[in-house]
């Protein structure tokens, strides 16, 4: 069990916790946070009632079985891919 961890921890540390996904991740957290963000704002405008909403969602993403880490891990990933520059081609290619 302690080597899986430890192989765990390598790979987030080579895939996940380096100087290029510093944006994806910041972008898939308040994208996935995102009902939080919006109810917590809300509740500070005086809507007492999304304070429950609020709870709610935080409690059921908290939980111990939801896959929320995998989600925002696969979601940054995706957003690197999409956003990530294609390399020029050269201008040589014979047609």
């Amino acid at each position: 069990m302690k080597e899986k961890i430890k192989s765990a921890w390598k790979w987030l540390r080579k895939n996940v916790f380096n100087k290029e996904m510093i944006i994806p991740m910041l972008i898939s957290e308040a994208i996935f946070w995102s009902p939080c963000i919006v109810t917590g704002i809300m509740g500070l405008c005086g809507y007492s009632k999304a304070w429950i909403w609020f709870s709610a969602v935080i409690a059921f993403w908290a939980g111990p079985f939801t896959p929320a880490t995998e989600l925002q891990i696969g979601l940054a990933f995706l957003i690197k891919k999409l956003f990530k520059k294609k390399p020029k081609q050269s201008q040589d290619s014979p047609d």
